[in-house]
């Protein structure tokens, strides 16, 4: 079991440094999202505190953003803020639990590098 305070403390000092985005004329820091989901070339992004926001930019264009600060692209279809994981299923259902409650299924050639770099922020 990862030690999650530890990991997420790691991931959060990443994401002081990057800018901030403009969606729908608000200010968003990237601490603040929780998730980005693609579709098509829209993107979703969800916040910390439940605010969504639909934007035109495609999911690579956030991933090309975000990862460089620690959020993780657990399938292809969505981005992940590191410091927003509750709990990680590696076995059964081989998918994340955020603290909202939502469940992100981790793609089948996404598991095993998912697992090391988990083992790696963990050590």
């Amino acid at each position: 079991m990862w030690c999650f305070k530890c990991v997420n403390m790691l991931f959060e000092e990443k994401l002081h440094v990057l800018p901030a985005f403009v969606l729908d004329g608000t200010q968003v820091m990237p601490l603040d999202i929780l998730l980005v989901r693609g579709e098509g070339n829209y993107s979703h992004v969800i916040l910390k505190d439940g605010r969504k926001f639909l934007s035109c930019r495609t999911l690579k264009y956030f991933a090309d953003v975000l990862e460089v600060g620690g959020f993780i692209r657990p399938s292809k279809s969505a981005l992940i803020n590191p410091a927003a994981i509750c709990h990680i299923d590696f076995k059964s259902q081989k998918a994340i639990r955020l603290i909202n409650d939502e469940i992100i299924p981790i793609s089948r050639r996404k598991v095993r590098s998912m697992r090391l770099l988990f083992q790696a922020a963990e050590a």
